[in-house]
This record gives C-alpha cells, structure tokens and sequence, in this order.
C-alpha cells in the first residue's frame, strides 16, 4: 500500500492553512504523513498544526527551518518516508477529498517516477481556471515535441506532482541558490533521466494573492531572474533567444499567471 508525504511549508500562513490542512483531513485514502516545515511563524499558524498535530498524533510532523523556501522543501523531502511527495504549500489545497486514493489508484498500476496532473487556480474572487489546460502540455515524456516545449515553459504545476523520494536522492534536491523557478530546474534536470507521465486528474487549489512568491508584484523581476539562471543551465544560446520571444508573448497573453 502506497505511502504519501505531503510535504507543507509555513511562514505566518494562518491566513490559508487551515483550508489546506482541512483539505487534507477529508481525504478518504490515509496512508499518509503530513510535514510541516514552519519557519518560526509569530501569527498562530503554529498553533493551528500542533491543534492539528494532537488531533492525529501519528501522521502530522512538525520541523522549522528560516533559511529559505527551497531548504524549507528540501528539509521536508528529506523527513519523509513515504514513497511518493507531494509540496502542497500553506496556501494550496486538494482539489477534494479523492485525490489521494485516485493517485494511489493510478500509480499501483502504473509505478513512474513522478506524475503530474492538473491544479485549480483560484483568487479571492473565484476560480481562474485549470492549468495545464491545452492538450500539448498534456503529454508523456515519450512525446519528443512537449518534453522539449518543456525547456521553453514550464507546465508543470509542483503543486499537482507527485514524485518519488528516490529521485531526490538519486538527481539532487531543490537549488537553495533559487528563490522561485526552482521546480523548473529540477524538471527540466530529471526529464530524460527519469519514467514521467502525465496524470489528467485535478489535484490541488492554487491560489493567487499578494503575499505568494510567485504572484507578488514585487518579485516579479527577481522570479524572472531565476527562470532565466535555470534556462541558461540547459538551453544553449539559440534557445536562450528563442524562449525570450516566446517569454514576452506568454506574458503578454498571461498576465495572470503562466
């Protein structure tokens, strides 16, 4: 039987976590753990986890680690002993309360490496939409044309995969040098080096707000500085130039979020 780590990162997030926490009770399947990585939160996230904690003493983990959003990930990847991780940050959430005994479903058949499905995005006004939503993003690893697409956009949402612990031991952890796009950088490290496929299946909410890494207006320059260390890592100056193209175009045509 399939064994989950859920993998939650914490900073002052009493604002969101108990959707994600509340979330994370409903799920029929429980053959999992929930770890809790807080970075000396001061707002009463702790006390909702250690509420939490009490409450299923034997599946909730609580760690602190302040270095950062990827030592946060990687301290959590690193105290699982599940077979297959998920990161659902603070601020996500399961998409309903079947994800996980439909994944556990799935991948029993089909033992890969990682799979990725689909996330929920969601502001305070409602649903936005799904993502990945188009069908070329919907592809195997042995689709040559959307794995290499890959180098170009990342539509791969971390929040909708599940990927064994193995591959972090194997290929390496999150890169502590990145303050975002670090889950690019690892796709785009293990894609030809592991067994990976799509899973058509809504995994999680993804919400937009001011304060998340990836959508605040103040970090936009910084996360593009990032994308743009992890694509000169594996693209080569042709495709450095090509993807600046299509990086001002998806902007343009997604202002929302990619």
């Amino acid at each position: 039987m399939l064994k989950f780590s859920l993998i939650t990162c914490t900073y002052n997030s009493a604002l969101w976590l108990e959707a994600n926490i509340l979330s994370v009770e409903r799920q029929t399947y429980r053959n999992f753990e929930h770890i809790f990585i807080d970075g000396y939160s001061t707002d009463g996230t702790l006390d909702i986890i250690k509420k939490y904690q009490t409450k299923f003493p034997d599946q909730i983990k609580l760690y602190f680690d302040q270095r950062g959003i990827a030592p946060a990930m990687n301290e959590g990847v690193k105290r699982a002993d599940g077979d297959y991780l998920l990161h659902l940050h603070a601020d996500d959430s399961f998409y309903d309360e079947n994800v996980l005994s439909d994944t556990a479903r799935y991948l029993s058949k089909e033992p890969l490496d990682w799979i990725y499905g689909k996330i929920n995005v969601v502001d305070d006004t409602g649903n936005i939409g799904t993502f990945p939503n188009r069908k070329i993003w919907q592809k195997t690893r042995q689709n040559p044309v959307s794995c290499y697409l890959l180098k170009f956009y990342n539509y791969i949402p971390h929040q909708a995969v599940f990927i064994r612990r193995s591959v972090f031991e194997k290929f390496g952890y999150f890169d502590e040098t990145l303050t975002s796009a670090m889950d690019a950088d690892l796709w785009l490290r293990i894609k030809n080096r592991t067994k990976w496929k799509f899973f058509n299946r809504l995994i999680s909410n993804y919400r937009l707000h001011g304060r998340a890494q990836s959508s605040r207006r103040d970090k936009r320059a910084e996360n593009k500085k990032n994308y743009q260390i992890v694509q000169k890592r594996y693209l080569n100056r042709a495709e450095r130039l090509l993807s600046k193209i299509s990086n001002r175009w998806l902007e343009f045509k997604n202002k929302n979020y990619r």
